[in-house]
């Protein structure tokens, strides 16, 4: 059977993004085996002073680390291994601010590894995940779909071409303007879920 990790940020109560995944959840759970990891309960830890220089010093400098200095960076490492061990992908994540949320951004940095999942060739860089797939469901109060907002939609870029970089292709499941259509809201999340099914199909 088929792996799925699944990564959810979706701790606002009654959060349409949560609505959305709950749904793709739902709809495969039989078909794939699920590893669930939520990211606002388990969060990467931050790349700070100590951990920083660790993994510098491991997988550019090719240092050997203590068992002590290991576990400092045995979390990221954790969350890595789960992508490396994965043939699917799906994040479920509103858009704050005009971008991620913090604890989404610091899974890529924890996930996103020289020698690990990308590396330097002599062709340049290469992401190390090219058998993996991504789904992104993505939501925001606001449409970033029009302008003014367009332009400054950092997240969805952001998304693509961090799972790019890893080698792995993503598609996106995107519904901006809940709060701003209101009124449209139902419909939305049920255009999601018919999206979900077809993505779901076509993996499954």
């Amino acid at each position: 059977m088929k792996k799925t990790l699944v990564l959810s940020y979706t701790p606002r109560d009654n959060s349409n993004t949560k609505k959305m995944l709950d749904f793709f959840i739902e709809n495969n759970q039989d078909k794939t085996e699920i590893t669930f990891v939520d990211l606002a309960e388990e969060a990467p830890d931050l790349l700070l002073k100590e951990n920083l220089n660790l993994y510098v010093n491991r997988n550019f400098g090719g240092i050997e680390l203590t068992d002590e200095q290991q576990k400092v960076l045995a979390k990221n490492d954790k969350m890595m291994q789960q992508l490396l061990d994965t043939d699917f992908v799906v994040l479920a994540t509103p858009m704050y601010n005009f971008s991620v949320p913090a604890t989404v951004k610091a899974w890529f940095d924890a996930v996103i590894q020289a020698g690990k999942t990308f590396g330097y060739t002599e062709t340049g860089v290469q992401g190390f995940c090219k058998n993996t797939k991504a789904l992104i469901l993505i939501t925001s109060g606001s449409d970033f779909g029009l302008e003014p907002y367009k332009s400054v939609n950092f997240a969805t870029p952001f998304l693509i071409t961090a799972f790019d970089f890893l080698g792995i292709p993503a598609e996106t499941i995107t519904k901006f303007g809940m709060i701003q259509y209101a009124d449209k809201l139902e419909q939305m999340i049920e255009d999601a879920k018919e999206e979900i099914k077809v993505v779901s199909d076509i993996w499954y």
